[in-house]
């Protein structure tokens, strides 16, 4: 886990990669820009199951939607918590689709296992088949998981349309994988998703 120094080490590296090579918008941008600690995001509270249910929730929803339903769903869950009815999550503003997948996800006892510690000390091609392997679960899923619960400074989501959207913008391609920046390429993220708020 990184503190606020850390944060200030990163965010010198991406004034000098930028520079170097030639990202002048983006260089440009880091300039004005706050320095971002991941720290603060990662999640603390939440257990596993519910970071991921949060998670599925924030799927393709605008933020205040996804907000409104994990209130909803994460009131239900608390209340009624060994008696959980698919029809029931569904009434919380939920998709029959996703409100099965939670269930699901509820009802996994493997999930129960796995400890912040656990998925640390995990090889990144064994975090992917555990959490690709449930349904619900994708790419742009598995990457929020990665950053934000276990912690990964170097993840990428590439796929996120933000991301794209940034990307276009500081580095001309929608297709630019950004090794330059690696390994804090999860701090990349987090710059380029501001960038789309200034």
């Amino acid at each position: 886990m990184e503190n606020d120094l850390d944060a200030i080490k990163v965010y010198k590296f991406f004034l000098k990669i930028s520079k170097k090579n030639n990202h002048n918008k983006f260089h440009k941008y880091l300039k004005k820009a706050k320095v971002i600690s991941i720290n603060s995001r990662v999640e603390k509270k939440l257990n596993l199951k519910l970071f991921i249910i949060k998670t599925i929730i924030g799927q393709q929803v605008s933020v205040s939607a996804a907000k409104s339903i994990w209130n909803r769903v994460q009131k239900y869950i608390d209340q009624k918590e060994h008696h959980i009815k698919i029809e029931s999550l569904s009434k919380c503003g939920l998709s029959l689709q996703k409100s099965q997948y939670i269930f699901e996800i509820l009802n996994n006892k493997e999930i129960d296992l796995l400890t912040k510690k656990k998925l640390r000390n995990m090889k990144d091609n064994e975090i992917s088949k555990i959490f690709l392997d449930l349904k619900g679960v994708g790419p742009w899923t598995l990457g929020i998981i990665k950053m934000f619960y276990i912690g990964n400074n170097d993840v990428f989501l590439d796929g996120d349309l933000g991301i794209k959207k940034s990307k276009l913008n500081f580095f001309k391609s929608e297709e630019y994988q950004a090794e330059e920046y690696s390994p804090y390429r999860t701090f990349l993220c987090l710059y380029l998703w501001q960038s789309l708020n200034s």
